[in-house]
């Protein structure tokens, strides 16, 4: 009898268990997102989304770093991170050459929230953050997640080793597992992009897209326009409507459309999406193979079983696309309330 008694105290206690028990799971994706939160609302949408999904217990988020040289984009993001009582997340901000771009959201949210980067207050470099955060982690269990500009992954993959430090090279063939990036328009067979649909995160900084997408050392996944932004169809955010006015990020998305919110593409939220959740029943995928790009960023897809590279496919049910179960699974996670204490 004291057996039972044990075993159903021990299957209580696991039960019970806190999130934070699953959070702590070395099986959980460990994500370094890269954002040049300026651009688009859906940058700050994608922020929001990888909070809930750690809320979850589904992803631990390491740190969270700015491809653009937007000056108020760094204190955007901090904002949302201390708003799903995440403020001590890292941040850092690219160095140097790069894009600069003007925001309809990043100056309102570093005037109406808190932050550390006040003018004259200096943002971390980038590319520290990457080399100080991969160093910490355990080999090949990594995800870097780019909705933006490549011009720190640039920047790491041109650091060279110094007394202590591996060279950016090493680091991310030592410690990253995987890198999932929201670019590119793969269409036809093969897939060709010849830039007709736009293609911003890789054309707004071409010699760091073409550089890094050419000798990038381990897998990539690619989440192209036609399955999460135009000409795809899908669109997610009007229901921020429904969260708290003092929400970053619905005041990122009712900036963006100078009034009310409404909802916009999904490009950068499927991408951390697919990061953390993987395929499961929203997506498949190509063939293995390697973009042959151009240093104007079009480009031909290869397919090469011996590829390191692939990009999603919509997938289709009842020979329909996925679509509506995407958009409502963003939503949900739009509007999920923060967790009293972040992790």
């Amino acid at each position: 009898m004291k057996r039972f008694a044990c075993l159903s105290l021990i299957l209580l206690l696991v039960n019970v268990a806190p999130l934070s028990s699953v959070a702590e799971s070395p099986t959980i994706p460990r994500i370094l997102l890269d954002t040049d939160m300026a651009t688009d609302c859906d940058d700050a949408g994608a922020l929001g989304v990888l909070h809930a999904l750690a809320d979850n217990g589904e992803c631990e988020i390491l740190a969270t770093v700015v491809s653009s040289l937007n000056p108020t984009a760094s204190a955007a993001v901090e904002t949302i991170n201390t708003y799903y009582h995440r403020p001590g997340l890292p941040v850092g901000a690219v160095r140097g050459s790069g894009a600069k771009v003007t925001s309809r959201f990043t100056d309102r949210l570093a005037s109406a929230f808190p932050h550390h980067f006040h003018e004259g207050v200096e943002v971390p470099d980038a590319l520290l953050v990457y080399r100080d955060i991969l160093e910490q982690q355990a080999d090949h269990s990594v995800t870097i997640v780019t909705v933006g500009y490549l011009t720190n992954l640039r920047n790491l993959m041109q650091m060279p080793t110094s007394e202590g430090h591996l060279s950016g090279i090493d680091l991310i063939q030592a410690k990253v597992k995987k890198w999932v990036c929201m670019g590119g328009n793969f269409i036809g067979q093969p897939a060709v992009d010849d830039l007709k649909l736009d293609n911003v995160n890789f054309r707004r900084d071409a010699a760091s897209a073409f550089e890094v997408i050419r000798h990038w050392p381990v897998k990539v996944d690619f989440a192209g326009r036609e399955v999460c932004s135009i000409p795809s169809g899908l669109e997610a955010g009007a229901v921020l409507v429904g969260t708290p006015a003092g929400n970053p990020v619905r005041m990122a998305y009712e900036s963006y459309f100078g009034g009310p919110g409404r909802s916009r593409h999904v490009a950068d939220l499927v991408t951390v999406l697919y990061a953390v959740r993987g395929l499961r029943d929203y997506w498949d995928i190509s063939e293995a193979g390697w973009m042959d790009i151009a240093p104007d960023c079009s480009f031909t897809w290869k397919s090469d079983p011996a590829g390191k590279q692939a990009y999603l496919l919509k997938k289709q049910i009842n020979d329909q696309p996925n679509d509506d179960t995407i958009e409502k699974t963003l939503d949900e996670l739009l509007i999920r309330e923060p967790r009293s204490k972040g992790r």
